[in-house]
């Protein structure tokens, strides 16, 4: 969209590689110096656009050309070639990198937070937003004044001849000078207290754009399961504002940042579901989920990897205590004790057993009591310990 709209005065071309015109739109636009934007590449290029990303020209005729395929066209210097793709995280060959200039448009955490930080504030309290933004204007023509004035007495400094004491003019332009930098200085100091105070309202709605970051970048992980589970971010902060429309009001900002919370999850969870196959709907729950524990701290990142690989498999030196677990899941529980969490597990797993071993033989383990201290673990981490004793109900 960027490129669209900064070339659209230039009369931008779109072309895709599965058009049928492609190479006689490209040779066109070659000739007569058209920006061209091409659209929807994989991983690999067209041989045929070889030449053109090495800028291999050359002189014949005393007009630079180019060899496009089997044609040799005039190469114009205004001509601008634009690719982009849609891959989430495309690697190119380092031939092909070296060729062209890369940009990641792929908006961030941090970028996306800011982002909805100003829909939010802008769509409840909107004389906050607009009050924000014409500071932001004043603080600009402030720094801007400041330094015309600067570079105002440097020029009289400058062009000042012998004494300047004895310089009128000069005199009176610095003291003019001082007396607006002054002024300006003080509506600054003032400018950003009010800014300061604003920000201090706008960050009690950071932690609803934190959290609506952290939903958008778990459905861009759907595109791993399927490529075709692909949402844009037009789409999302459209779902977003409607949320922030229909949920339930609130004069207490708490209240109100749960309903909103609350209300948007669930709006986009439906919507999200509604595109996928049914097969995949509980390990997107489980996903979101994840990720929602991830944000709030109550899931380690080790401990996520370690319910996804088991851990690193190294030679383990010490013995199984009992004769009913098997040498795999002792392997992966005495890894587990490694995380913090869990300290103690493999040390004190022999003396409690007994209690391990109800959960081994039970036919529901997850909801049986585990011996001790390790009862009082959360759900999640629960999860993990299941997956080691009992790996056909931890993994399923």
């Amino acid at each position: 969209k960027w490129v669209k709209n900064m070339e659209k005065k230039n009369n931008l071309h779109v072309v895709k590689l599965t058009d049928s015109d492609f190479v006689r739109t490209l040779e066109n636009c070659i000739q007569f110096g058209t920006p061209v934007l091409l659209e929807n590449i994989g991983e690999e290029m067209d041989p045929i656009l070889e030449p053109l990303l090495l800028k291999q020209t050359f002189k014949q005729g005393g007009s630079i050309c180019i060899r496009l395929g089997d044609s040799t066209i005039e190469y114009s210097k205004d001509f601008r070639f634009y690719i982009t793709t849609k891959l989430r995280n495309p690697h190119y060959l380092p031939e092909t990198s070296v060729k062209v200039t890369l940009m990641n448009f792929m908006i961030t955490p941090e970028g996306l937070e800011d982002q909805l930080l100003g829909i939010v504030v802008r769509q409840e309290k909107p004389e906050l937003e607009e009050e924000k933004n014409a500071l932001i204007l004043q603080s600009a023509e402030n720094k801007k004044q400041l330094k015309e004035i600067e570079d105002k007495i440097l020029e009289v400094l400058s062009s000042s001849q012998g004494n300047i004491l004895e310089d009128e003019t000069a005199i009176d332009v610095l003291s003019s000078s001082k007396i607006l930098a002054n002024e300006i200085s003080e509506k600054q100091a003032i400018a950003e207290e009010t800014e300061r105070k604003i920000d201090e309202t706008r960050m009690g709605y950071r932690p609803i754009a934190v959290h609506s970051a952290v939903l958008f970048f778990s459905i861009t992980d759907l595109a791993n399961i399927e490529p075709m589970y692909q949402y844009s971010l037009t789409w999302f902060i459209n779902l977003f504002v409607n949320s922030i429309d229909n949920s339930q009001q609130s004069d207490v900002l708490d209240e109100r940042l749960k309903n909103l919370r609350d209300y948007f999850t669930y709006s986009l969870y439906c919507n999200v579901c509604r595109s996928l196959f049914e097969k995949d709907k509980l390990l997107f729950s489980m996903l979101l989920c994840v990720n929602l524990l991830k944000n709030r701290r109550e899931v380690e990142n080790d401990e996520w990897m370690f319910l996804l690989t088991g851990g690193i498999g190294l030679d383990n030196p010490h013995a199984n205590p009992t004769d009913w677990l098997p040498a795999k899941s002792w392997d992966e529980l005495c890894r587990l004790s490694d995380l913090t969490r869990f300290r103690g597990l493999r040390e004190e797993f022999g003396s409690l057993a007994s209690g391990w071993q109800k959960v081994y033989d039970s036919t529901e383990p997850h909801h049986e009591a585990y011996p001790a201290k390790f009862n009082d673990l959360e759900s999640f981490q629960k999860l993990l310990v299941l997956r080691c004793v009992r790996p056909e109900i931890g993994r399923a």
